[in-house]
């Protein structure tokens, strides 16, 4: 990176005043100045106000630009003391100006790349044909699923042979590395099997020092990422989870509190961006008030933008204050805020989600909240947009792909998320048709030109930024592909970030009922059956009781891989009704926890009916969403996880292997020692727990008045 002539001119005026000749041309040769890069690493500790390295590059005794080392080894940018100067602005102008449209628009245009003829793209070198197929067009990113991750060293590899593709384009204007996004959120949603999963953002709310918790687990994941190659987080969800029957982002938000949702996920962007990865902030306006999953359905929001303004947008106005990078949209309706339209068959009215709105987009986040950030999409393949028939078109054809892109691209949007998987050749001939046919639409007049050149320089800019693209074209100091496995295989997984995984873990369970002092359960003559969910919960559990040097007859009472069938059997109600202490696990994601015909609903109210019947305790754990605290009040003792991902993953599977430990879930392993006195209860309720009501035709529902307040939490 060359230093801007800006920051030189101090040097070239002290210059002149004491030497008294022209010595302005040696000063401005940037490479005569000894740049080194800061020694300060990114580390885990536990005073993590010190985890973000850098100075001030405003101090005019500065004479060496603010440098971080990710954990790849790469020599990059610190970005927060990096600005864009105007002679980057200039040379990025220059860029656009020599690029073609074809250019331009593809670099809006991150694909997926999960499988190429029905087989899992792990290998970059194993689909020449995928490779060939990439070259087409330089995208701007390409997203990684879970299916493309079977290791450390094999991601680092995949990311780095991705990256080297991309610039074996020919007669490209330009080598514009990509950005590498992936879902690395923590929690119930993470990509990297072998890496450290993370108690989840719910845990994170119900830790008493949840700030600092938030940035170590920034931190933590943010080190992984990097050392694997990766330069973009689509995370945090930074959504406000104000309605219990939410059926897809519950334990992935902090909270129901916005402010300690804005205040949580700000600090834990930090933390990923001590390792120099970008945070992306979803899903803008808000996810958190939904009871439709936007992966399947196109959810509406009935709410006025007032009532935006004093919950869902508090987040995001607060982060976008703090100079937001990356804000991904959400597949949402808000019919008392939006325009109405008319649909693809011409007839129908309705509204746009949000990731097609002007108003959402340009009037709102850009215009009101003064965000001029890089806005990308959730993901275009999904049911809320690809089968809503929101333009004119069939469904997955080129012609309804690019009316969408259009939308989106009006709206104020820059990045277009996986418009179609690319898997296979006639993936190929979509995306060149797809990209000719937006480029159709800018000849026509339908989409400017000045609008495309808006979204490439903000892509652009936050390349140039994170390091990842220099507009001067000067090369960036980078670790081999040998260095970078070795530091991956260091990092990711490892036993140092594992121990402070289970530290946060036991900090969040949270304890709200404990009749007659149940727990701990102290006495070891004591009969303990525990009734799992189905038959992978037993590798946690098992662990957990191996650990404590406990013993238990475990059971399940419900097989998924049996249809979702009730599994409450003859021989189960004897073990529970001969038990002194029954511990048993719950799932609540959604309104499921009120189907009273649910057979997790029908098995443990039976089996806490005939533990009492027996004169046994019956105590709860809830793995997932808290909310269940209220569906199953009659147990003696209730404790939440608040993470049901991850029970079948054996933690001590690959201590000693090349990959490190595996992405398990400490959660349920900390929600067994604090049953057994081994960990005392610290955490408190991030969300409130509303009452459980029965309404007219028998169906239950959550109330309006709350059982337990965000905050309550019992101790012993």
């Amino acid at each position: 990176m060359k230093l801007s002539k800006k920051k030189l001119i101090p040097f070239i005026l002290a210059a002149v005043i004491l030497c008294s000749i022209v010595l302005m041309s040696g000063c401005r040769d940037s490479d005569a100045i000894d740049k080194k890069p800061d020694e300060e690493t990114t580390q885990i500790i536990d005073n993590t106000s010190e985890n973000i390295v850098g100075n001030s590059s405003e101090n005019a005794t500065e004479t060496t630009d603010p440098k971080t080392t990710d954990s790849s080894g790469d020599i990059t940018d610190n970005p927060e003391d990096k600005a864009i100067d105007d002679e980057t602005n200039q040379n990025l102008d220059a860029v656009i100006s020599a690029m073609s449209m074809d250019e331009k628009i593809s670099q809006l245009i991150i694909p997926a790349i999960r499988t190429w003829n029905d087989a899992d793209v792990t290998d970059l070198s194993a689909a020449p044909e995928l490779a060939s197929a990439l070259r087409n067009h330089q995208y701007g990113g390409i997203i990684l699923f879970g299916g493309n991750i079977t290791g450390a060293e094999q991601a680092t590899r995949l990311v780095y042979d991705l990256q080297e593709n991309n610039m074996q384009i020919e007669d490209a204007s330009a080598h514009i590395p990509y950005l590498m996004p992936v879902d690395e959120e923590g929690g119930i949603v993470i990509r990297l099997n072998t890496g450290t999963r993370m108690t989840g953002n719910m845990a994170i709310g119900a830790t008493t020092d949840a700030t600092a918790n938030a940035e170590i687990t920034g931190s933590i994941l943010g080190e992984e990422l990097a050392a694997i190659g990766f330069n973009t987080d689509f995370a945090p969800v930074i959504d406000v989870n104000n309605n219990p029957a939410n059926p897809v982002i519950g334990t992935r938000s902090f909270s129901d509190d916005p402010e300690i949702v804005a205040s949580l996920g700000a600090v834990y962007s930090k933390g990923l961006s001590g390792s120099n990865i970008i945070a992306t902030y979803k899903h803008f306006p808000g996810h958190g008030d939904t009871e439709v999953d936007s992966h399947i359905g196109t959810p509406s929001v009935e709410k006025t933008y007032e009532e935006l303004k004093e919950n869902e947008l508090v987040p995001f106005k607060k982060v976008i204050d703090d100079g937001a990078d990356m804000i991904m949209t959400a597949h949402i309706t808000y019919p008392l805020i939006d325009e109405e339209k008319t649909f693809g068959d011409g007839q129908t009215k309705g509204f746009f989600p949000a990731t097609m709105s002007k108003k959402m987009i340009t009037d709102i986040l850009r215009t009101d909240l003064g965000y001029d950030g890089v806005v990308v999409t959730d993901a275009l393949e999904m049911g809320a947009i690809s089968t809503a028939g929101l333009v004119p078109g069939k469904e997955n054809s080129e012609e309804y792909g690019v009316g969408i892109a259009a939308e989106v691209i009006n709206a104020g949007v820059d990045m277009l998320l996986l418009p179609l998987d690319l898997n296979s050749l006639a993936a190929a001939d979509y995306y060149d048709d797809y990209i000719a046919g937006i480029a159709d639409k800018v000849a026509s007049g339908d989409i400017s030109e000045k609008r495309i050149d808006e979204s490439v320089k903000r892509i652009l800019r936050l390349k140039a930024k994170y390091g990842i693209y220099d507009p001067d074209g000067v090369p960036k100091e980078a670790a081999s592909i040998d260095e970078r496995v070795a530091k991956c295989k260091e990092i990711v997984g490892s036993k140092e970030h594992h121990e402070k995984e289970i530290e946060l873990a036991r900090q969040a369970v949270t304890v709200v009922k404990n009749d007659g002092d149940v727990l701990p359960i102290k006495d070891d003559t004591k009969k303990v059956v525990i009734l799992g969910r189905q038959a992978g919960d037993a590798t946690a559990i098992k662990f957990a009781f191996g650990e404590l040097a406990k013993s238990a007859e475990v059971d399940y009472y419900y097989d998924s891989s049996v249809g979702a069938i009730m599994h409450y059997t003859e021989s189960m109600k004897k073990k529970v009704r001969a038990a002194d202490y029954v511990i048993a696990f719950s799932y609540a994601s959604g309104s499921s926890a009120l189907d009273k015909s649910d057979s997790q609903f029908i098995a443990l109210h039976e089996a806490m009916s005939d533990t009492h019947k027996a004169g046994g305790k019956f105590i709860l754990v809830s793995e997932n969403l808290p909310y269940d605290a209220a569906v199953y009040q009659d147990a003696d003792a209730i404790v939440l996880a608040y993470m049901g991902a991850g029970l079948n993953v054996d933690p001590t599977r690959d201590k000693e292997s090349e990959n490190g430990m595996s992405a398990r879930n400490a959660n349920i392993v900390a929600a067994i020692e604090t049953i057994y006195g081994a960990n005392t209860p610290k955490g408190h309720l991030p969300v409130n727990v509303p009452v459980v009501e029965e309404s007219e035709d028998g169906t239950l529902k959550y109330g309006t008045k709350y059982l337990y307040e965000r905050g309550f939490g019992l101790t012993y």
